[in-house]
């Protein structure tokens, strides 16, 4: 007889730019056996909330959580995944181009561009004599970094997706710690909190079938299989000296012959 249940439908998980999902989308074929869809938003902070998903990949803003993943009145579960290294934008013919990493220090000596998504955590950018003349978007700010006028910190990941090689050149931050980073968080409507859920976002969370909730490391060497005991030979029930011992070597001489001399 066969099987006309219908397949369960896939979830569907959305991500904005800047953001690679696709080691999360096989693991979860792996488990489900169902493929996760991925949804590309064209967005780089934050979600837009007509987009439809299950799960939300979003980006915040150093010292700020997703929207509406406070009290009162939460709207979304939110858990934050990891924290973005920053990096920094500087047109190709800029002086420190030919760097690969750039110091706090140094960062100093730049030009910051001032645009809605530099924020107050990181190094204050030069304000503009005219504030019509801030840029409105990320591609905007980019545009003006590529004719010189100064450089922007961005996620190295988005700076990468957004930036052009030809005209730009990325110098990561030497001292990651020197700025706050950016974080990337797995939000899901509260009406939305189902199993599948939740198990899509233990998956973006690195757990697996052996792991617990927290992933703890005591819990972790728990689930870890026993090692085997290698099976041992049973000993003789036969008295006697251990093979090899001084007690042995004498009983093989008692029981030679003894020795004649010459006549």
């Amino acid at each position: 007889m066969n099987d006309l249940s219908p397949s369960p439908a896939p979830l569907r998980l959305a991500f904005g730019r800047g953001m690679a999902p696709s080691r999360w989308a096989e693991r979860w074929e792996q488990i489900s056996g169902v493929p996760l869809e991925l949804v590309p938003v064209n967005i780089a902070y934050g979600r837009n909330d007509r987009i439809e998903s299950e799960v939300t990949l979003e980006r915040v803003l150093p010292g700020e959580l997703p929207v509406g993943s406070t009290e009162p009145g939460r709207t979304r579960h939110a858990i934050q995944l990891y924290t973005e290294r920053l990096s920094l934008v500087v047109a190709r013919d800029h002086e420190l181009a030919e760097q690969d990493t750039i110091s706090r220090a140094e960062l100093a000596t730049v030009t910051l561009l001032d645009h809605p998504q530099h924020p107050a955590a990181w190094p204050a950018p030069q304000p503009w004599a005219d504030p019509s003349w801030m840029p409105t978007t990320l591609r905007a700010a980019l545009q003006l970094v590529a004719t010189g006028a100064g450089g922007i910190i961005l996620p190295t990941m988005l700076a990468r997706h957004l930036s052009d090689k030809r005209e730009h050149a990325l110098l990561a931050l030497s001292d990651a710690e020197a700025l706050p980073g950016t974080t990337v968080w797995a939000t899901w409507d509260v009406s939305r909190d189902a199993a599948d859920v939740q198990e899509l976002v233990g998956v973006l969370r690195g757990r697996t079938a052996r792991s617990s909730r927290s992933g703890t490391d005591a819990e972790t060497a728990a689930a870890k299989p026993a090692k085997r005991v290698a099976k041992q030979t049973p000993k003789s029930t036969k008295s006697g000296p251990k093979p090899g011992s001084r007690g042995a070597q004498l009983a093989a001489t008692r029981k030679k012959p003894p020795h004649r001399g010459r006549r």
